[in-house]
């Protein structure tokens, strides 16, 4: 068994999956945050925020750097979250459908020298 050399502070098999493929042990600490939209906080600063908490929030369980991410479908600006249930999903897809959107992923590692977090677009622009 390899010993984990970073805690990752999501449930997501996805994340834990892609840590794993570039030879990444991990230990999972999933952190439940609150995830409310502040008040004018635009999309790009909303995802980092949660991604920053995240990682914040494993840091009393482990002695390891932690990660965290979030990541937000964005159409026209507006940020469409989890669907609640199926037809929300439906409703969801419907309104993307023929149109574009934009995905963004942020990941923030927090360790003994501070925090380090990095925000990536899909598809990317300069706005």
């Amino acid at each position: 068994m390899t010993v984990p050399v970073l805690c990752l502070a999501s449930a997501s098999p996805r994340r834990r999956a892609l840590l794993a493929s570039i030879g990444v042990p991990v230990t999972v600490h999933p952190c439940d945050i609150d995830e409310s939209l502040f008040a004018d906080e635009v999309p790009t600063a909303y995802v980092s925020r949660l991604a920053m908490a995240k990682a914040e929030a494993a840091v009393p369980l482990t002695d390891l750097p932690t990660l965290g991410s979030d990541t937000a479908v964005v159409v026209d600006g507006r940020i469409l979250g989890k669907p609640v249930d199926a037809q929300h999903g439906a409703e969801m897809l419907q309104l993307l459908s023929g149109r574009s959107h934009e995905v963004l992923t942020a990941v923030a590692v927090s360790g003994p020298e501070g925090m380090l977090s990095l925000l990536c677009r899909y598809p990317g622009d300069d706005a």
